[in-house]
């Protein structure tokens, strides 16, 4: 009987390992992971599901906005009342040009990533949106000019 050891977050090694396979290349078929963690497909196949439908994974193309069609790129630091920082983000989430909110420390209590095809625009998202947003109370801009790195094979915790 093998034991299976599960951390905090509800992982086994083989859900780690899937992840760690699937961060450098989400396309590796069912069949190319289960050959490589000396499993079956079916447990492959079981174990991306779960992962999936428990939010800990989500297969997509990632592609750079810049050479896209999407060139007005920027992130939003924002100060928000703290009583209606939940109400904040569900408004901010779905603006449909916001690709990014987190909560975070420091300065800024959210960071919103906006993308849109003109700064005109971007314009727009700010004035008519995140302006009658109830409880941000102040925002800081810088617009991203060019990526140089983007990754997504940080891991998945203790390993």
């Amino acid at each position: 009987m093998k034991i299976i050891q599960h951390d905090s977050q509800g992982l086994d090694d083989l859900d780690k390992q899937l992840l760690k396979y699937l961060q450098k290349d989400g396309r590796l078929s069912y069949t190319e992971l289960a050959e490589i963690l000396n499993t079956t497909v079916g447990t492959v196949r079981n174990r991306v599901q779960r992962l999936m439908d428990q939010d800990k994974l989500k297969i997509v193309g990632v592609v750079n906005p810049f050479l896209t069609g999407m060139p007005s790129v920027a992130m939003f630091g924002m100060k928000v009342t703290m009583s209606k920082l939940t109400q904040v983000i569900n408004q901010l989430v779905e603006i449909p040009e916001v690709r990014f909110v987190a909560a975070s420390t420091g300065r800024y209590d959210l960071f919103v990533e906006v993308i849109t095809t003109t700064n005109t625009d971007l314009y727009r998202i700010i004035k008519e949106e995140f302006s009658k947003i109830d409880g941000i109370e102040s925002t800081e801009s810088s617009m991203f000019l060019e990526i140089h790195k983007q990754s997504y094979d940080w891991g998945v915790g203790t390993e």
